[in-house]
């Protein structure tokens, strides 16, 4: 290569080639670089940039941890291998090299923001919202930092402000799309009907229809208000789907899916919740997840307690003014959602909707005993007590200004039907309410749902892998029910459509407690709620109907391959069973 008489000068020309386009040759210039000067730092860390561009990652990662070798006080260096790290997939190594960063510079805006962006991402949202009120005050006009506080405040349940931050946002930066998205998609989800057409009106003002975030949202609009032709031509205007934004095309086909199943046209709706499924697969979360894992996990559990059969324990966990706890269980799409927003209606239910207390504990649980299922039954009583503690002190944390004390706490995660061996070994006192939907229906309803993926939801993206999943959660539960003493009380979820008083009423003879009139007006309640941090937050809030109610049957074509899988549970949870249904 033709190379100046330093090295600054080669660095320039490797440099003016990358700015050029031309990355293969710049790539070769920076490869002969590191080998001619092996100890200078800057060399690999320009590699590290012009592979990353080039779709290298491995070799940027690579050359940025021998960069890093040579020279660890350099915050820009850890800052590049972040991004590499992240890139490849690696969250938590991303992080590590961020957080590195932002010690070395802790008021850089661009490390504060990836930082606090990823830790969003984690979960961490206490953390995340930190960095980003930090960020804001050195940075009070930066819209994506408004974005990315109000998105935080979005998901841990603080929706008004949420929507101000996004507001905010717009406001310092009209033309930011992003921002607009996220104030739709806010108000979408916390059912401002009102304040949504105003939003989506605006944006249609700054942007042009064919975008597809607009397109979806201004079709969500049209299928509140029923007008699904509209939704239909409206989501028609989008004609190419970047790869690079597989959420968004996602969400776009689930859309689409269910607007065609509202129309009637069922084989256009299979379609496209196919395709949906599709793109959700290609997602950055959708190429890290293992569903198999979840599967093996239920395996392992069963494993572990066959045989078990546990005593009902005499010793009462409860203490004066603790709450009744209550675990509202069974697999997504049976009708936990409707339930337990009936249940808020109640003065005396509080309701934890998806809050991570039994994942704490579960987290916990594997410092004991790591990398193995086991059954619980070897807990100390002093292990038992401080799980009971960790549950508590995460409960408080998440319940925010509900009421707590000498209340009714529902504890609603329909999947910790898998952790009920854990829950009654650390609350014998806690009461089970299983909510069962025809599992036909409920098969189907989850390979049409978008949800935010992780190892469990994974399995949701084709019907043989959502049916495979529904035999092991429901051969798991059976085997709960042979080996421990449940206080239980099921519900099925055509009961509360076809007579919500009665069914409820059941309910809450189960938990001691008298139906109020205040319940019947369920719907209310939803529309108070800051957030419903489900996929159904926009069914909750309509009148109780019947669409949904044997829906499978309109698709028997489709669900022929599974229903050999679900014929077993469709008999053990009483349902009709037909000579087709084979």
């Amino acid at each position: 290569m033709q190379a100046g008489n330093t090295l600054d000068n080669q660095l320039s020309a490797a440099v003016e080639v990358f700015e050029s386009g031309e990355l293969k040759q710049a790539l070769q210039m920076a490869q002969e670089l590191c080998q001619r000067n092996p100890g200078v730092s800057i060399v690999h860390n320009v590699h590290g940039v012009i592979a990353a561009e080039q779709g290298e990652i491995q070799a940027a990662i690579d050359s940025y941890q021998t960069a890093i070798a040579l020279d660890p006080g350099n915050s820009d260096i850890h800052f590049n291998l972040g991004n590499a790290l992240r890139a490849k997939g690696d969250v938590q190594a991303a992080l590590t090299s961020y957080r590195a960063a932002l010690e070395l510079k802790p008021n850089d805006p661009d490390f504060l923001f990836s930082v606090a962006t990823v830790l969003r991402g984690e979960g961490e949202f206490n953390e995340a919202e930190k960095l980003f009120q930090h960020l804001l005050k050195l940075s009070p006009d930066d819209h994506t930092a408004h974005n990315g506080l109000g998105w935080v405040l979005l998901v841990a349940g603080r929706a008004d402000d949420a929507i101000n931050c996004f507001r905010h946002a717009v406001k310092l930066q009209p033309d930011f799309a992003k921002g607009h998205d996220n104030l739709c998609e806010a108000l979408e989800k916390t059912n401002q009907t009102d304040e949504l057409k105003k939003a989506v009106a605006y944006a249609r003002s700054v942007f042009r229809l064919d975008n597809i975030w607009l397109a979806v949202r201004q079709a969500q609009v049209l299928r509140r208000d029923n007008e699904l032709e509209e939704a239909l031509k409206a989501l028609s205007s989008v004609v190419r789907f970047n790869p690079a934004q597989a959420q968004l095309n996602s969400t776009y086909w689930y859309l689409l899916g269910d607007i065609n199943d509202r129309l009637g046209n069922l084989q256009a709706a299979y379609e496209a919740f196919a395709t949906a499924n599709n793109w959700a697969a290609k997602t950055a979360k959708g190429r890290r997840v293992e569903a198999h894992k979840y599967i093996q996990r239920l395996d392992d559990l069963q494993t572990a307690y066959k045989g078990v059969r546990r005593m009902a324990s005499d010793n009462s966990t409860s203490q004066r003014g603790a709450p009744q706890l209550v675990f509202l269980i069974g697999f997504p799409r049976s009708g936990t959602t409707l339930l337990d927003t009936v249940l808020l209606s109640h003065s005396k239910i509080s309701v934890a909707e998806e809050k991570p207390m039994v994942l704490d504990m579960l987290r916990l649980v594997r410092t004991w005993q790591p990398d193995q299922f086991h059954n619980h039954e070897q807990l100390t009583d002093e292990q038992v007590s401080e799980l009971r503690d960790a549950y508590m002190t995460s409960l408080k944390q998440h319940m925010g200004d509900q009421p707590i004390a000498g209340q009714v706490v529902v504890d609603k995660v329909p999947l910790n039907i898998t952790n009920v061996g854990l829950i009654s070994k650390v609350f014998p006192d806690a009461r089970f309410l299983l909510v069962l939907r025809h599992p036909c229906d409920c098969v189907l309803s989850c390979f049409m749902q978008e949800f935010g993926l992780n190892d469990a939801m994974a399995n949701f993206l084709d019907l043989k892998s959502a049916a495979r999943c529904y035999d092991k959660v429901m051969s798991l539960w059976t085997t709960y029910r042979e080996a421990l003493p449940l206080r239980l009380h099921t519900v099925k979820y055509e009961q509360v459509v076809a007579d919500l008083e009665a069914t409820v009423s059941q309910v809450l003879e189960f938990l001691g407690l008298d139906w109020e009139d205040a319940m019947a007006d369920y719907k209310s309640t939803a529309l108070e709620r800051q957030r419903i941090g489900t996929p159904s937050y926009h069914q909750v809030v309509q009148p109780l109907y019947s669409r949904a109610k044997g829906r499978w049957q309109r698709y028997r074509a489709q669900m022929k391959p599974v229903l050999p899988v679900l014929r077993r549970w469709v008999e053990m949870h009483g349902y009709p069973v037909d000579d087709d249904n084979r």
